[in-house]
């Protein structure tokens, strides 16, 4: 299945607004057309849930899938490995629905061999986004204290 085409699939669905690819770096592969979002949006979301994905695994409580939930529409992020595949939603959306169509256009993704290509030619370390180049200080020791397991400094 064509990345595009599986992207038609899901914004097919109804309250799904459009959705859109990011690297593990953050930067954005492919959107809906239109776009659902600024560039410079989808890429710093990108950014941002893929810190979370890196967080969440370090202390050792992985996610394949999180849902965010905000006061007039909904974020699905669903983690491909090589990729994160996000979705843009109203709060009202059938999320069960939404997720099966993912999972379903991912698998079909996963099948065809142009897709495949296509994604590993974007293919980074996610690890790169929680690195002290690239987080603030107060990021960055938070970060500091989750992958010690200590308590954060003072100084």
């Amino acid at each position: 299945m064509a990345v595009e085409k599986g992207l038609e699939q899901v914004g097919a669905l109804p309250g799904v607004g459009g959705s859109f690819l990011c690297d593990n770096k953050g930067d954005v592969i492919v959107s809906s057309d239109p776009a659902v979002l600024a560039t410079v949006t989808m890429s710093t979301i990108g950014r941002e849930v893929g810190r979370v994905f890196v967080a969440l695994e370090t202390a050792k409580q992985p996610a394949d899938r999180i849902d965010f939930v905000y006061n007039s529409w909904r974020l699905l992020a669903q983690d491909m490995g090589t990729a994160v595949f996000f979705v843009v939603c109203q709060p009202e959306v059938d999320m069960a629905i939404v997720r099966m169509t993912v999972e379903v256009v991912i698998a079909g993704w996963r099948k065809d061999a142009n897709a495949q290509k296509r994604l590993h030619r974007h293919q980074a370390e996610r690890a790169a986004l929680v690195s002290r180049a690239v987080l603030d200080q107060g990021s960055w020791s938070s970060w500091t204290v989750l992958t010690s397991g200590g308590q954060p400094s003072l100084g």
